[in-house]
Protein backbone atom coordinates (compact mmCIF):
# COMPACT_ATOMS: atom_id res chain seq x y z
CA UNK A 1 0.00 0.00 0.00
CA UNK A 2 1.38 3.42 -0.96
CA UNK A 3 2.00 6.02 1.72
CA UNK A 4 1.60 9.66 0.79
CA UNK A 5 4.88 11.53 0.49
CA UNK A 6 3.28 14.91 -0.03
CA UNK A 7 0.27 16.52 1.55
CA UNK A 8 -2.13 18.65 -0.51
CA UNK A 9 -0.83 21.80 1.19
CA UNK A 10 2.80 20.89 0.44
CA UNK A 11 2.02 20.26 -3.22
CA UNK A 12 0.10 23.51 -3.54
CA UNK A 13 2.98 25.41 -1.98
CA UNK A 14 5.55 23.75 -4.25
CA UNK A 15 3.46 24.46 -7.35
CA UNK A 16 2.80 28.07 -6.40
CA UNK A 17 -0.93 27.57 -5.94
CA UNK A 18 -3.37 28.66 -3.28
CA UNK A 19 -3.52 26.16 -0.41
CA UNK A 20 -6.69 24.07 -0.25
CA UNK A 21 -9.23 24.46 2.50
CA UNK A 22 -9.57 21.77 5.15
CA UNK A 23 -12.55 20.23 3.35
CA UNK A 24 -10.80 20.30 -0.03
CA UNK A 25 -7.63 18.77 1.42
CA UNK A 26 -9.66 15.87 2.85
CA UNK A 27 -11.00 15.13 -0.63
CA UNK A 28 -7.66 15.61 -2.40
CA UNK A 29 -5.81 13.24 -0.05
CA UNK A 30 -8.51 10.57 0.23
CA UNK A 31 -7.04 7.10 -0.38
CA UNK A 32 -7.91 5.26 -3.60
CA UNK A 33 -11.40 3.86 -3.72
CA UNK A 34 -14.88 5.16 -4.53
CA UNK A 35 -15.43 8.73 -3.35
CA UNK A 36 -18.40 11.05 -3.87
CA UNK A 37 -18.06 14.78 -3.31
CA UNK A 38 -21.15 16.92 -2.93
CA UNK A 39 -20.30 20.61 -3.09
CA UNK A 40 -22.20 23.70 -4.09
CA UNK A 41 -21.47 26.35 -6.69
CA UNK A 42 -18.25 28.27 -6.05
CA UNK A 43 -16.80 25.61 -3.76
CA UNK A 44 -13.86 24.94 -6.10
CA UNK A 45 -14.91 21.54 -7.44
CA UNK A 46 -12.86 21.73 -10.64
CA UNK A 47 -9.79 22.96 -8.78
CA UNK A 48 -10.16 20.18 -6.24
CA UNK A 49 -10.48 17.52 -8.95
CA UNK A 50 -7.33 18.76 -10.67
CA UNK A 51 -5.48 18.86 -7.36
CA UNK A 52 -6.56 15.31 -6.56
CA UNK A 53 -5.17 14.04 -9.85
CA UNK A 54 -1.83 15.74 -9.18
CA UNK A 55 -1.74 14.44 -5.61
CA UNK A 56 -2.38 10.84 -6.72
CA UNK A 57 0.30 11.04 -9.40
CA UNK A 58 2.86 12.76 -7.16
CA UNK A 59 2.39 10.10 -4.50
CA UNK A 60 2.79 7.21 -6.93
CA UNK A 61 -0.78 5.94 -7.06
CA UNK A 62 -1.02 6.35 -10.84
CA UNK A 63 0.72 7.69 -13.93
CA UNK A 64 -0.61 10.56 -16.05
CA UNK A 65 -1.72 8.20 -18.81
CA UNK A 66 -3.86 6.27 -16.32
CA UNK A 67 -6.18 9.21 -15.62
CA UNK A 68 -9.69 9.41 -17.11
CA UNK A 69 -11.89 12.46 -16.61
CA UNK A 70 -15.49 12.70 -17.82
CA UNK A 71 -17.75 15.73 -17.92
CA UNK A 72 -20.69 17.00 -19.98
CA UNK A 73 -19.30 19.74 -22.22
CA UNK A 74 -16.18 20.05 -24.31
CA UNK A 75 -15.49 23.40 -22.68
CA UNK A 76 -15.49 21.88 -19.18
CA UNK A 77 -13.35 18.97 -20.40
CA UNK A 78 -10.85 21.39 -21.89
CA UNK A 79 -10.66 23.44 -18.71
CA UNK A 80 -10.06 20.40 -16.53
CA UNK A 81 -7.44 19.00 -18.91
CA UNK A 82 -5.56 22.32 -19.05
CA UNK A 83 -5.46 22.56 -15.27
CA UNK A 84 -4.19 19.02 -14.86
CA UNK A 85 -1.57 19.37 -17.60
CA UNK A 86 -0.23 22.67 -16.29
CA UNK A 87 0.15 21.26 -12.78
CA UNK A 88 1.80 18.08 -14.02
CA UNK A 89 4.22 20.17 -16.08
CA UNK A 90 5.17 22.13 -12.96
CA UNK A 91 5.49 18.91 -10.99
CA UNK A 92 7.85 17.45 -13.60
CA UNK A 93 10.15 20.46 -13.19
CA UNK A 94 10.29 20.30 -9.41
CA UNK A 95 11.31 16.74 -8.65
CA UNK A 96 14.03 14.81 -10.56
CA UNK A 97 12.02 11.60 -10.63
CA UNK A 98 8.88 13.39 -11.71
CA UNK A 99 10.27 14.13 -15.15
CA UNK A 100 9.25 10.62 -16.11
CA UNK A 101 5.66 11.87 -15.99
CA UNK A 102 6.13 13.44 -19.40
CA UNK A 103 6.86 10.04 -20.96
CA UNK A 104 4.09 8.25 -19.06
CA UNK A 105 1.28 9.43 -21.29
CA UNK A 106 -1.23 12.21 -20.83
CA UNK A 107 -4.57 12.21 -19.01
CA UNK A 108 -7.70 11.50 -21.03
CA UNK A 109 -10.50 14.02 -20.42
CA UNK A 110 -13.62 13.94 -22.57
CA UNK A 111 -17.38 14.23 -22.48
CA UNK A 112 -19.57 11.33 -21.40
CA UNK A 113 -20.90 10.92 -24.93
CA UNK A 114 -17.42 11.00 -26.47
CA UNK A 115 -16.37 8.29 -24.02
CA UNK A 116 -19.41 6.20 -25.01
CA UNK A 117 -18.42 6.65 -28.66
CA UNK A 118 -14.89 5.42 -27.97
CA UNK A 119 -16.30 2.37 -26.19
CA UNK A 120 -18.39 1.45 -29.20
CA UNK A 121 -15.49 1.98 -31.60
CA UNK A 122 -13.23 -0.30 -29.57
CA UNK A 123 -15.69 -2.94 -28.39
CA UNK A 124 -18.91 -2.36 -30.33
CA UNK A 125 -18.61 -5.54 -32.40
CA UNK A 126 -19.49 -7.50 -29.25
CA UNK A 127 -23.11 -6.19 -29.44
CA UNK A 128 -22.70 -5.90 -32.49
CA UNK A 129 -22.32 -2.24 -33.46
CA UNK A 130 -20.20 -1.40 -36.48
CA UNK A 131 -17.09 0.64 -35.53
CA UNK A 132 -17.67 3.04 -38.43
CA UNK A 133 -21.18 3.98 -37.27
CA UNK A 134 -21.63 7.75 -37.47
CA UNK A 135 -23.63 10.11 -35.27
CA UNK A 136 -26.72 11.97 -36.41
CA UNK A 137 -27.40 15.58 -35.54
CA UNK A 138 -30.85 16.50 -34.21
CA UNK A 139 -31.84 17.78 -37.65
CA UNK A 140 -30.64 14.64 -39.40
CA UNK A 141 -32.46 12.47 -36.86
CA UNK A 142 -35.68 14.40 -37.44
CA UNK A 143 -35.37 14.04 -41.20
CA UNK A 144 -34.76 10.31 -40.93
CA UNK A 145 -37.70 9.79 -38.57
CA UNK A 146 -39.95 11.92 -40.79
CA UNK A 147 -39.06 9.74 -43.79
CA UNK A 148 -39.87 6.61 -41.77
CA UNK A 149 -43.26 8.03 -40.74
CA UNK A 150 -44.16 9.08 -44.29
CA UNK A 151 -43.04 5.75 -45.71
CA UNK A 152 -44.96 3.63 -43.20
CA UNK A 153 -47.61 1.51 -44.93
CA UNK A 154 -49.32 0.14 -41.86
CA UNK A 155 -52.41 1.52 -40.16
CA UNK A 156 -52.13 4.29 -37.58
CA UNK A 157 -55.26 5.14 -35.62
CA UNK A 158 -54.53 8.83 -35.27
CA UNK A 159 -55.62 12.10 -36.80
CA UNK A 160 -52.27 13.79 -36.19
CA UNK A 161 -50.11 15.14 -39.00
CA UNK A 162 -46.91 13.32 -40.03
CA UNK A 163 -44.87 16.06 -38.34
CA UNK A 164 -46.77 15.58 -35.07
CA UNK A 165 -46.36 11.81 -35.28
CA UNK A 166 -42.64 12.29 -35.92
CA UNK A 167 -42.36 14.39 -32.77
CA UNK A 168 -44.14 11.67 -30.79
CA UNK A 169 -41.85 9.00 -32.22
CA UNK A 170 -38.69 10.91 -31.34
CA UNK A 171 -39.92 11.73 -27.83
CA UNK A 172 -40.69 8.08 -27.12
CA UNK A 173 -37.47 7.00 -28.84
CA UNK A 174 -35.41 9.16 -26.48
CA UNK A 175 -37.26 7.95 -23.38
CA UNK A 176 -36.78 4.30 -24.27
CA UNK A 177 -33.08 4.79 -24.99
CA UNK A 178 -32.46 6.69 -21.75
CA UNK A 179 -34.13 4.01 -19.63
CA UNK A 180 -32.71 1.04 -21.61
CA UNK A 181 -36.15 -0.23 -22.61
CA UNK A 182 -36.68 -1.87 -26.01
CA UNK A 183 -39.90 -2.02 -28.01
CA UNK A 184 -40.53 -5.62 -27.01
CA UNK A 185 -40.60 -4.64 -23.35
CA UNK A 186 -42.88 -1.71 -24.16
CA UNK A 187 -45.30 -3.96 -26.02
CA UNK A 188 -45.36 -6.56 -23.23
CA UNK A 189 -45.92 -3.89 -20.60
CA UNK A 190 -48.84 -2.49 -22.58
CA UNK A 191 -50.50 -5.90 -22.85
CA UNK A 192 -50.06 -6.55 -19.12
CA UNK A 193 -51.34 -3.10 -18.15
CA UNK A 194 -54.42 -3.51 -20.30
CA UNK A 195 -55.13 -6.89 -18.74
CA UNK A 196 -54.77 -5.55 -15.20
CA UNK A 197 -56.96 -2.50 -15.81
CA UNK A 198 -59.85 -4.62 -17.07
CA UNK A 199 -59.53 -7.67 -14.82
CA UNK A 200 -58.47 -6.51 -11.35
CA UNK A 201 -61.37 -6.44 -8.86
CA UNK A 202 -62.38 -3.09 -7.36
CA UNK A 203 -61.10 -1.99 -3.98
CA UNK A 204 -63.16 -2.46 -0.80
CA UNK A 205 -64.19 1.22 -0.68
CA UNK A 206 -64.52 1.77 -4.43
CA UNK A 207 -68.08 2.67 -5.43
CA UNK A 208 -67.66 2.51 -9.18
CA UNK A 209 -66.93 -1.01 -10.38
CA UNK A 210 -65.47 0.22 -13.66
CA UNK A 211 -61.85 1.40 -13.99
CA UNK A 212 -61.27 4.95 -12.80
CA UNK A 213 -60.84 7.82 -15.23
CA UNK A 214 -57.22 8.12 -14.18
CA UNK A 215 -56.54 4.51 -15.12
CA UNK A 216 -58.35 4.92 -18.42
CA UNK A 217 -56.29 8.01 -19.28
CA UNK A 218 -53.10 6.14 -18.45
CA UNK A 219 -54.21 3.22 -20.61
CA UNK A 220 -55.04 5.60 -23.47
CA UNK A 221 -51.53 7.05 -23.27
CA UNK A 222 -50.07 3.56 -23.31
CA UNK A 223 -52.25 2.64 -26.29
CA UNK A 224 -50.89 5.65 -28.13
CA UNK A 225 -47.35 4.54 -27.38
CA UNK A 226 -48.06 0.99 -28.50
CA UNK A 227 -49.28 2.37 -31.83
CA UNK A 228 -45.80 3.82 -32.38
CA UNK A 229 -43.92 0.56 -31.81
CA UNK A 230 -43.83 -0.42 -35.53
CA UNK A 231 -42.47 3.04 -36.36
CA UNK A 232 -39.78 2.73 -33.69
CA UNK A 233 -38.77 -0.67 -35.04
CA UNK A 234 -38.65 0.73 -38.58
CA UNK A 235 -36.51 3.66 -37.41
CA UNK A 236 -34.06 1.32 -35.70
CA UNK A 237 -33.79 -0.88 -38.79
CA UNK A 238 -33.18 2.18 -40.94
CA UNK A 239 -30.40 3.34 -38.62
CA UNK A 240 -28.73 -0.04 -38.69
CA UNK A 241 -28.93 -0.21 -42.47
CA UNK A 242 -27.36 3.24 -42.84
CA UNK A 243 -24.86 2.69 -39.98
CA UNK A 244 -25.97 5.75 -38.04
CA UNK A 245 -27.21 6.42 -34.50
CA UNK A 246 -28.18 9.36 -32.33
CA UNK A 247 -26.71 10.34 -28.96
CA UNK A 248 -29.40 8.50 -27.01
CA UNK A 249 -28.87 5.23 -28.85
CA UNK A 250 -25.11 5.67 -28.53
CA UNK A 251 -25.26 5.94 -24.73
CA UNK A 252 -27.80 3.12 -24.45
CA UNK A 253 -25.59 0.86 -26.58
CA UNK A 254 -22.56 1.70 -24.43
CA UNK A 255 -24.54 0.86 -21.28
CA UNK A 256 -25.67 -2.49 -22.69
CA UNK A 257 -22.12 -3.22 -23.79
CA UNK A 258 -20.68 -2.45 -20.35
CA UNK A 259 -23.38 -4.42 -18.52
CA UNK A 260 -23.26 -7.48 -20.81
CA UNK A 261 -19.50 -7.92 -21.27
CA UNK A 262 -17.48 -7.73 -18.00
CA UNK A 263 -14.20 -8.05 -19.88
CA UNK A 264 -14.66 -4.50 -21.17
CA UNK A 265 -14.69 -3.17 -17.61
CA UNK A 266 -11.64 -5.23 -16.67
CA UNK A 267 -9.63 -3.81 -19.55
CA UNK A 268 -10.64 -0.24 -18.77
CA UNK A 269 -9.84 -0.62 -15.07
CA UNK A 270 -6.40 -1.89 -16.03
CA UNK A 271 -5.96 1.08 -18.34
CA UNK A 272 -7.28 3.80 -16.01
CA UNK A 273 -6.44 3.88 -12.30
CA UNK A 274 -7.87 7.35 -11.65
CA UNK A 275 -11.43 8.16 -12.81
CA UNK A 276 -13.13 11.54 -12.32
CA UNK A 277 -16.88 11.88 -12.91
CA UNK A 278 -17.84 15.55 -13.07
CA UNK A 279 -21.40 16.90 -12.68
CA UNK A 280 -22.57 13.47 -11.62
CA UNK A 281 -26.00 14.80 -10.65
CA UNK A 282 -26.76 15.33 -14.36
CA UNK A 283 -26.07 11.75 -15.42
CA UNK A 284 -29.03 9.68 -16.56
CA UNK A 285 -29.98 6.07 -16.05
CA UNK A 286 -28.08 4.75 -19.07
CA UNK A 287 -24.93 6.63 -18.05
CA UNK A 288 -25.24 5.35 -14.50
CA UNK A 289 -25.53 1.76 -15.75
CA UNK A 290 -22.52 2.18 -18.04
CA UNK A 291 -20.27 3.76 -15.42
CA UNK A 292 -21.22 1.44 -12.56
CA UNK A 293 -20.75 -1.61 -14.80
CA UNK A 294 -17.32 -0.45 -15.92
CA UNK A 295 -15.90 0.95 -12.69
CA UNK A 296 -18.22 -0.17 -9.87
CA UNK A 297 -19.28 -3.39 -8.25
CA UNK A 298 -16.64 -3.29 -5.52
CA UNK A 299 -14.18 -5.42 -7.50
CA UNK A 300 -11.20 -3.03 -7.51
CA UNK A 301 -10.57 -1.04 -4.34
CA UNK A 302 -7.33 0.36 -5.76
CA UNK A 303 -9.22 2.32 -8.39
CA UNK A 304 -9.38 5.98 -7.38
CA UNK A 305 -12.86 6.89 -8.59
CA UNK A 306 -14.18 10.32 -7.64
CA UNK A 307 -17.65 11.61 -8.49
CA UNK A 308 -18.44 15.29 -7.99
CA UNK A 309 -21.89 16.82 -8.04
CA UNK A 310 -24.51 19.06 -6.51
CA UNK A 311 -28.18 17.98 -6.64
CA UNK A 312 -29.29 21.60 -6.37
CA UNK A 313 -27.57 22.31 -9.70
CA UNK A 314 -29.20 19.45 -11.62
CA UNK A 315 -30.39 21.04 -14.89
CA UNK A 316 -30.86 18.12 -17.28
CA UNK A 317 -33.93 16.44 -15.79
CA UNK A 318 -35.82 17.18 -19.00
CA UNK A 319 -33.56 14.77 -20.88
CA UNK A 320 -33.55 11.96 -18.33
CA UNK A 321 -30.94 13.08 -15.80
CA UNK A 322 -31.62 11.81 -12.30
CA UNK A 323 -30.34 13.52 -9.16
CA UNK A 324 -30.95 10.21 -7.36
CA UNK A 325 -27.75 8.95 -8.99
CA UNK A 326 -25.82 10.77 -6.24
CA UNK A 327 -27.31 8.85 -3.28
CA UNK A 328 -27.19 5.65 -5.36
CA UNK A 329 -23.44 6.10 -5.78
CA UNK A 330 -22.75 4.28 -2.52
CA UNK A 331 -24.48 1.13 -3.76
CA UNK A 332 -23.32 1.37 -7.38
CA UNK A 333 -19.66 1.81 -6.42
CA UNK A 334 -19.09 -0.40 -3.40
CA UNK A 335 -15.73 -0.60 -1.69
CA UNK A 336 -14.41 -4.06 -0.69
CA UNK A 337 -12.70 -2.46 2.32
CA UNK A 338 -14.60 0.34 4.00
CA UNK A 339 -12.76 3.66 4.06
CA UNK A 340 -13.98 6.83 5.61
CA UNK A 341 -15.27 9.36 3.13
CA UNK A 342 -15.77 13.06 3.62
CA UNK A 343 -17.84 15.51 1.65
CA UNK A 344 -18.78 19.13 2.04
CA UNK A 345 -21.40 21.48 0.73
CA UNK A 346 -21.33 25.24 0.44
CA UNK A 347 -24.85 26.56 0.11
CA UNK A 348 -25.60 30.02 -1.25
CA UNK A 349 -26.79 32.79 1.01
CA UNK A 350 -30.36 32.21 2.16
CA UNK A 351 -30.36 28.45 1.72
CA UNK A 352 -31.69 26.65 4.76
CA UNK A 353 -29.63 24.12 6.63
CA UNK A 354 -31.93 21.32 5.53
CA UNK A 355 -31.50 22.28 1.87
CA UNK A 356 -27.72 22.47 2.30
CA UNK A 357 -27.46 19.12 4.02
CA UNK A 358 -25.58 16.43 2.12
CA UNK A 359 -26.65 12.82 2.34
CA UNK A 360 -24.25 9.93 2.48
CA UNK A 361 -24.52 6.25 3.19
CA UNK A 362 -21.67 3.96 4.25
CA UNK A 363 -19.12 2.23 1.99
CA UNK A 364 -20.47 -0.45 2.12
CA UNK A 365 -23.66 -0.16 4.14
CA UNK A 366 -23.25 0.65 7.79
CA UNK A 367 -23.77 -2.09 10.32
CA UNK A 368 -25.40 -1.48 13.68
CA UNK A 369 -22.90 0.05 16.10
CA UNK A 370 -20.11 0.21 13.51
CA UNK A 371 -18.92 3.80 13.52
CA UNK A 372 -15.81 3.08 11.48
CA UNK A 373 -17.96 2.77 8.36
CA UNK A 374 -19.67 6.11 8.81
CA UNK A 375 -19.15 8.89 6.31
CA UNK A 376 -18.17 12.23 7.80
CA UNK A 377 -19.85 15.26 6.29
CA UNK A 378 -18.97 18.88 6.86
CA UNK A 379 -20.49 22.26 6.09
CA UNK A 380 -18.94 25.68 5.82
CA UNK A 381 -20.05 27.70 8.81
CA UNK A 382 -20.62 30.69 6.58
CA UNK A 383 -21.00 30.90 2.79
CA UNK A 384 -17.98 33.22 2.70
CA UNK A 385 -15.65 30.29 3.21
CA UNK A 386 -16.30 29.16 -0.34
CA UNK A 387 -14.09 32.06 -1.45
CA UNK A 388 -11.10 30.96 0.62
CA UNK A 389 -9.53 29.24 -2.39
CA UNK A 390 -9.30 32.53 -4.26
CA UNK A 391 -8.39 34.80 -1.35
CA UNK A 392 -5.94 32.69 0.64
CA UNK A 393 -2.35 34.03 0.54
CA UNK A 394 0.29 32.18 -1.40
CA UNK A 395 3.08 30.37 0.39
CA UNK A 396 6.01 32.47 1.47
CA UNK A 397 8.70 32.66 -1.13
CA UNK A 398 6.38 31.86 -4.03
CA UNK A 399 5.01 34.37 -6.51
Amino acid sequence: MNHARYSPAELACALGLFPPTEEQAAVIAAPPGPLVVIAGAGAGKTETMAARVVWLIANGYAEPGQVLGLTFTRKAAGQLLRRVRSRLARLAGLEPGAAACESAGTPVVSTYHAFAGSLLRDYGLLLPVEPDTSLLTETELWQLAFEVVNGYRGELRTQKTPAAVTAMVLRLWGQLAEHLVDTGQLRDTHVELERLVHTLPPGPYQRDRAPSQWLLRMLATQNERAELVPLLDALLERMRAEKVMDFGLQMASAARLAASFPQVGRELRNQFRVVLLDEYQDTGHSQRVALSSLFGGGVDDGLALTAVGDPIQSIYGWRGASATNLPRFTTDFLSPTAHQRRSWSYGPVGVTRRERCTWQTPFPRRRAGDRSRCVHCGHARTPRRDRSLRTAPRCAGRT
